[in-house]
């Protein structure tokens, strides 16, 4: 059976459940992971088709739609380049998303929720950006810009998870565990659960190289990768992403 794992654009109760106390609160943010996971990928020949952050934090309470409405406007405000899409209004949760393809193709997305809680509404912030390939130019040059908008949009100690795709040819019939077990050597990590199928493989490890990690099972992980085999012929699709990976696979 075809295993996936969605964060972004997953059903909304998964998605918030993300935000529980056992995920280590980043002070202070880093493109580490980043630069380590493409230097890994391309030292390994596998050609990178996207990456992306995903970003989020509470903001915190307001008293009803019309506050929720509130904080919805100071948002578009601070982003006049944003498409904001209508708000979406249902019994369980009130959200919006506003959307920009910045001058470096990369693209951006803000979200909006705001959920029942006893009295009031309990409000989260998504910031995610997405670029379609790996250029390390326009990332250098969009870096001042994209911490800028963290601070903006999400405040302190916003959690951040860093995701990176890629394709490797399978002309030579690459064996799934054999790949997976070079990559792991290179961040230096120990590997804590792995799922194996015929031509679908996962794994969480954890490398004593990247602060962030969130606690599974009583341990400690920050590396997820995901190898999926196209079949003889084909290709193997890559995805590395810390502490998990927060695009479907």
């Amino acid at each position: 059976m075809k295993q996936k794992f969605v964060l972004f654009g997953m059903s909304l109760t998964i998605l918030l459940a993300c935000f529980s106390g056992a995920e280590a609160k980043q002070s202070t943010w880093s493109d580490q992971e980043l630069m380590d996971i493409t230097r890994v990928m391309e030292e390994s020949d596998i050609t990178i088709e996207g990456w992306s952050f995903y970003g989020k934090n509470k903001f915190g309470f307001v008293s009803d739609f019309t506050g929720y409405v509130s904080l919805v406007e100071s948002l578009q405000a601070k982003s006049p380049n944003f498409r904001w899409e209508k708000i979406v209004e249902t019994k369980e949760h009130w959200n919006v998303t506003g959307h920009y393809t910045n001058p470096y193709g990369i693209e951006e997305k803000v979200s909006v929720f705001a959920y029942p809680h006893k009295n009031q509404y309990m409000a989260y912030i998504i910031y995610y950006v997405q670029g379609k390939s790996w250029d390390p130019e326009s990332w250098k040059a969009f870096k001042p810009e994209y911490r800028y908008k963290v601070q903006l949009f999400l405040g302190e100690n916003a959690k951040i998870y860093t995701c990176v795709e890629g394709v490797k040819s399978d002309k030579m019939s690459i064996v799934l565990q054999k790949l997976a077990k070079q990559l792991v050597q290179s961040f230096d990590a120990s590997i804590i659960e792995t799922l194996n199928e015929e031509t679908f493989l996962s794994l969480s490890a954890y490398t004593d190289e990247w602060k962030p990690s969130i606690l599974t099972d009583r341990k400690r992980m920050n590396l997820q990768i995901g190898l999926r085999n196209s079949g003889i012929g084909g290709k193997t699709t890559i995805t590395i992403g810390t502490p998990i990976i927060t695009t479907e696979y």
